[in-house]
């Protein structure tokens, strides 16, 4: 089984960590262009196939005239109380890791989910220009950012890694970004410690992070069973995309785009930016939404102020 890589931290601000323990040479070969890019994931490694050839892959291109009404779908819930974390740049996307040694775990249910899920990070990908960015698109339609919370079913599971490889193991939210004046006093402040990650391989922690702070307020969404959207790219992903985006401003999202994608602070630097896997086919899958048929009209705007289309 293949095992992503796990970087030992020192959760001191900014640290630069020398001691990484990799589950396979693989595990920092891949990258989002050139021969290491998606086309390439799985067919250099075995382990990492079904990127190539699995038929339930993440993301997808959402197209509003395909997508299914299902009256059955509630909203989904999630907690709402602060949780410590910390801040990992692992050459790939800057990802928060929640601490899981705290008495109370943040966790969503509710809308499509029958279980309960634990979040156990959280993963920004974001482009270099406010065209491109986002994993997920709509109708070909990209955004500068998404969000992505993900969390595993500690019902069934011990663990993020055992729930990853199984079934209903792992469920992800998916917020797009949009540019806009609106402040998000938590985004801000967040953003301003991910600028201690600038480097790979570098960490920081990030107390009484509020994960539902950065959650817009809407019950509308659209989901789908899909995959992890990075190697090994597991089958075991219950997608929620929310409708409605989350505002950033120029100046965080610039502050993004100035991380670095490698630790030698002497060679040219190497933007993280565009870290993000295109679209994969929808093959026979059924995207469906709680947005009723006679409201598509008036939500369908994609001016990327209220709704994502």
């Amino acid at each position: 089984m293949y095992h992503v890589s796990k970087i030992v931290l020192n959760r001191s601000h900014g640290h630069k960590t020398r001691g990484c323990v990799f589950g396979s040479r693989w595990s920092q070969w891949w990258s989002y262009d050139g021969i290491n890019g998606p086309a390439y994931w799985g067919l250099v490694n075995k382990e990492w196939s079904v990127c190539k050839y699995g038929q339930h892959q993440s993301p997808v291109d959402i197209n509003p005239k395909f997508l299914l009404y299902d009256p059955n779908l509630r909203p989904v819930r999630t907690d709402d109380h602060k949780v410590d974390s910390y801040i990992v740049n692992n050459g790939h996307d800057i990802t928060i890791y929640i601490n899981e040694t705290g008495i109370k775990p943040f966790q969503f249910t509710g809308g499509p989910l029958s279980y309960t899920y634990r979040v156990h990070h959280i993963k920004f990908h974001f482009g270099s220009g406010d065209h491109i960015g986002s994993e997920h698109t709509v109708q070909g339609r990209s955004f500068p950012l998404e969000l992505q919370i993900y969390g595993y079913n500690n019902e069934l599971y011990d663990t993020y890694r055992q729930a990853e490889i199984s079934a209903h193991g792992i469920a992800a939210i998916s917020l797009f970004g949009t540019v806009g004046d609106v402040n998000n006093d938590h985004l801000d402040f967040l953003v301003n410690e991910i600028k201690k990650v600038a480097r790979k391989d570098t960490s920081t922690p990030f107390p009484d992070l509020s994960i539902v702070s950065l959650i817009p307020e809407t019950p509308d969404y659209m989901t789908y069973e899909g995959s992890l959207t990075q190697p090994s790219c597991w089958e075991s992903v219950t997608w929620v995309v929310y409708n409605k985006p989350m505002h950033i401003t120029a100046d965080q999202l610039n502050l993004l785009r100035q991380l670095h994608k490698a630790d030698d602070a002497d060679a040219p630097p190497l933007l993280m930016e565009n870290n993000f896997r295109p679209p994969m086919p929808v093959n026979r899958r059924t995207i469906r939404t709680n947005i009723q048929p006679r409201d598509l009209v008036s939500k369908s705007v994609v001016n990327g102020e209220n709704t994502i289309y």
